[in-house]
């Protein structure tokens, strides 16, 4: 069993992930590091300083959400302190700063996982070994969005600069991702990125982009929109589309229309792809560190242009 530790008692965890890996056996949790502590739970520590994790020694990972901004030092200071390290994308907001994580975690012997959760889910397994039998022929193009009908609030870090919020951070992660987890792209050729800003802080944005096979990707992402989420991959002999390719629930299931002309319907059963991501994460080697590190870097890559174009 692999013995946990949680850095930021975020929403997102109390709604979404401690349901979820609380009915993992491969996973205890030992410890809450918050400021906030929960008396309705359990047989977890709480601690407000960062400091008593240095006195934590029988921790095998921690897994922290904390608001973006704080991402890179909060994985520093775990890696520094030998211990392994699961955050919540975007991992951090600089090439150089995963650059410099990646120094320390080879010179402490210790990993560190950026979690996109929905490349685990049996949906997108499914539509994967579609596109790699070919079935739909040379893919042409790639259609993406995620759009959420978030709008500000006094208190969501989404709409906060200082805490490295907005759209692109939160919701254009996941379309820009499909160029690298669904595609195996090696190169991107941007084309043409566009972003709207409200107070310092990106609510929308598309980009039109090519990989070195020619597929031509065209994403969009924003808050304050009718709720869209759903990829649509147009090939030689027909089309792929799927709707809710990131999850809107923890557990779901979720259908695959495939048109080779005719249209054919494949049901995937329902599952918890934030279990499914923790299980196959913990149980990585080393070279599946790698892949899932280059990946990290090939999507911060691409965001990092996006938004250094619109700074």
């Amino acid at each position: 069993m692999y013995r946990f530790a949680i850095w930021s008692f975020s929403n997102h965890f109390q709604n979404k992930v401690l349901p979820s890996i609380r009915n993992n056996k491969l996973i205890k949790i030992k410890y809450i590091f918050t400021k906030k502590e929960n008396k309705k739970i359990k047989n977890i520590e709480f601690f407000k300083n960062k400091e008593e994790l240095k006195l934590k020694k029988n921790i095998n990972y921690i897994y922290i959400s904390s608001v973006n901004s704080n991402h890179f030092n909060d994985i520093k200071f775990a890696l520094q302190n030998k211990i392994n390290v699961i955050c919540e994308k975007p991992i951090c907001l600089k090439t150089s700063q995963l650059n410099e994580l990646v120094k320390i975690s080879k010179n402490k012997k210790v990993k560190f996982f950026e979690m996109i959760q929905y490349k685990y889910h049996p949906v997108f397994l499914a539509v994967k070994k579609i596109v790699n039998k070919n079935l739909i022929g040379k893919i042409k193009t790639v259609e993406s969005e995620f759009k959420v009908p978030i709008k500000k609030t006094k208190n969501s870090f989404r709409f906060k600069k200082k805490f490295a919020g907005g759209a692109l951070n939160d919701v254009g992660f996941y379309p820009i991702s499909i160029m690298f987890t669904l595609f195996d792209s090696k190169k991107i050729k941007i084309i043409k990125t566009k972003m709207k800003k409200e107070n310092e802080v990106d609510i929308r944005g598309h980009l039109l982009a090519e990989n070195e096979n020619k597929v031509l990707f065209k994403l969009a992402w924003g808050f304050k929109s009718l709720y869209k989420n759903y990829v649509r991959i147009k090939g030689a002999k027909g089309e792929i589309y799927v709707n809710f390719i990131f999850a809107k629930q923890v557990i779901q299931g979720a259908e695959i229309k495939l048109s080779l002309p005719k249209e054919k319907i494949i049901k995937v059963k329902k599952a918890n792809q934030i279990n499914l991501a923790f299980t196959e994460i913990i149980r990585s080697d080393m070279a599946s560190f790698k892949k899932k590190l280059n990946l990290s870097f090939q999507i911060l890559k691409i965001m990092e242009i996006i938004r250094k174009k619109f700074s």
